[in-house]
């Protein structure tokens, strides 16, 4: 069944919407800052925050935020959200919203995102991060951990990378 192009389209910009304000209350979150700044954020977005918040605990040193890298070496470039230590180990943060509870068939994306983005910094910054970890809230409130071993996806991430850079190249010609 298919939604419509209207309605399609204004689903979509309320989705990164929500996401957008629950990635700016994280960020004050973790600053340490005054979360509500004149600003009233929807109860959905509150809620979406306030599942993660024990998660973002769990952030033991934020190294940086929204951090813009680039890679010389795979010709990418990106913004993180969050580098530091969660755990314990010094880890690539990323924070998701999702319409529902995903499991781990479902982000293999997110996981070739954050081998990119550990790529870059450590070429950038001559760090050796190896984890990943993507915090998600969904629907409902429920928050999700995905622990990811970053070494175990950069063959498939270079893949990804080539297979980009041969279609860019087969579309100029």
């Amino acid at each position: 069944m298919s939604l419509g192009k209207d309605v399609a389209q204004k689903k979509t910009q309320d989705a990164a919407d929500h996401g957008t304000a629950v990635h700016l209350m994280i960020e004050r979150y973790l600053k340490k800052e005054e979360l509500d700044q004149g600003e009233k954020f929807p109860s959905t977005v509150v809620s979406a925050f306030n599942a993660l918040k024990m998660k973002l605990n769990s952030i033991e040193e934020v190294w940086g935020q929204e951090v813009a890298l680039y890679s010389d070496l795979i010709e990418v470039a990106g913004r993180c959200d969050c580098i530091g230590v969660y755990k314990g180990k010094p880890c690539i943060i990323d924070f998701k919203t999702s319409g529902r509870l995903k499991g781990e068939k479902d982000i293999e994306d997110y996981r070739l995102q954050l081998t990119a983005y550990s790529i870059m910094h450590n070429e950038l910054f001559g760090t050796d991060i190896a984890d990943g970890v993507i915090l998600m809230t969904s629907d409902g409130g429920f928050p999700q951990e995905f622990r990811v071993n970053l070494l175990d996806y950069v063959d498939k991430l270079v893949e990804r990378v080539d297979l980009f850079y041969e279609r860019l190249e087969a579309e100029i010609a």
